[in-house]
Parts: structure tokens; C-alpha cells; sequence
């Protein structure tokens, strides 16, 4: 009892101080994700024009990762500026849960479901264009 009591005041303790030792490779993370996010917006602009499985699957990734990496800074920063109630671990620890969560997402959707869409958005368009062609006019004979 005493060592889930200890457990739970870690992980709640409102004013955990500033000895963490884990800012470098926090920092660097949300960093990486900024800056990943930037990249991944201008790749998004250019692939979207021809691809439209990508364009479907992949077109809220940028703005998450930009989400993620800007919660990150601010959740160091607060835990350096040791700031009572928004400095406490469980905040740091839920929102790497959830980020872990993101990657297996998208990991999973560009292993399984991004290949399945890429097939069908390829046949749907050879279909539509076969359509198209039914109603164009015919040329005119001599």
C-alpha cells in the first residue's frame, strides 16, 4: 500500500522541481518535430497534387506534429520555470502516451490502409476517366 501511495505522490506531486534531467532530449524532440512538421507540410503540398491516398491519409500529420512539438516546449518550460500544477509528471507522461499512440497510428496507416487506398483511388480513376471519355463528342466525319 505504502509503495502505490509513494507512486501516486511522484506522479502528482504539484511542484516537482526543477531537477529533471531530461530537457536536452525533450528539447531535441520537440525540435525535431517542428522542424519535421515544416518539411512534411511542403512534401504534403507537392504529393497531394497527384496522389490522392496520400492527399486523404496524410493531410492533419503536419499540423499534429507541429501540435506535439510546441506542447513539448511548453511543458519543459514549464517544468523548468517549476510552475505548481502544470510542472506535474503525469502531464509530461500522458502526452508521451498519446504521442506514442500518434506514431502507431500512422505507422499503421501508411503500412495497411495506405497501400489498400492507393489501389482503389488508382482504379477509381481509370474508371472515371473511361467515363468521361463516353461523353466527350466524337470527331466530326468527312
Amino acid at each position: 500500500m505504502e509503495y502505490i501511495k509513494s507512486f501516486f505522490s511522484y506522479l502528482f506531486t504539484s511542484n516537482p522541481g526543477t531537477a529533471f534531467s531530461y530537457y536536452v532530449p525533450i528539447l531535441t524532440l520537440a525540435l525535431v518535430l517542428i522542424l519535421s512538421s515544416l518539411l512534411f507540410s511542403q512534401y504534403y503540398k507537392r504529393k497531394k497534387k497527384t496522389n490522392f491516398a496520400f492527399k486523404r491519409l496524410f493531410k492533419k500529420l503536419s499540423n499534429r506534429m507541429l501540435l506535439f512539438g510546441i506542447l513539448f516546449l511548453v511543458l519543459t518550460a514549464i517544468r523548468y520555470e517549476n510552475i505548481p500544477y502544470f510542472s506535474m509528471r503525469i502531464l509530461l507522461y500522458i502526452t508521451a502516451l498519446i504521442f506514442l499512440y500518434f506514431i502507431y497510428r500512422y505507422i499503421k496507416i501508411y503500412k495497411v490502409d495506405y497501400p489498400k487506398e492507393k489501389e482503389n483511388a488508382q482504379a477509381k480513376q481509370h474508371v472515371v476517366k473511361k467515363e468521361e471519355n463516353k461523353y466527350l463528342p466524337n470527331k466530326k466525319k468527312k
